[in-house]
């Protein structure tokens, strides 16, 4: 399985819907996970969930290297630790999903800040998918954090 060696690490900024503990790693927030009342976000916008105990929300997050690549099957258990659910219920599928995530991550440089948005398509039918972002237009602000 391929490794890969950038992560989405979080960065702590109450004002920008940044709840997670600097340095924690990140995945999309699965539909069990609140932003425990600390924002709220228009619809067509969702956020990530940290990687630990803790599940805290971000609204974004920056891509880092990290010290020791991951495979998709790796950050599918840590994700699943971190949910209190069984491993032995990853399926080939699921960690097609995880593969496909840390895919988008790794293709930008590090210190790239990330959204996560739902994507809508009305014709042929009604379909929702979850979609990663640049962001543009708070970069400036991003930045200065970094």
């Amino acid at each position: 399985m391929k490794k890969y060696k950038k992560m989405l690490i979080a960065f702590k900024d109450p004002e920008l819907n940044c709840f997670a503990n600097k340095g924690d790693w990140l995945y999309i927030a699965r539909k069990k996970d609140t932003k425990k009342g600390l924002f709220r976000l228009p619809r067509y916008i969702h956020f990530f969930a940290s990687i630990n105990g803790e599940r805290m929300p971000s609204e974004f997050r920056v891509v880092k290297n990290i010290d020791t690549p991951i495979t998709a099957m790796e950050l599918a258990e840590l994700d699943y630790k971190s949910r209190n659910k069984d491993i032995q219920l990853l399926t080939d599928e699921t960690v097609k999903e995880y593969e496909w995530f840390l895919e988008k991550v790794n293709v930008h440089p590090e210190h790239t800040p990330m959204a996560v948005t739902w994507f809508e398509k009305i014709l042929p039918k009604k379909e929702r998918s979850l979609r990663l972002l640049l962001i543009k237009n708070k970069m400036k602000r991003l930045i200065k954090i970094l």
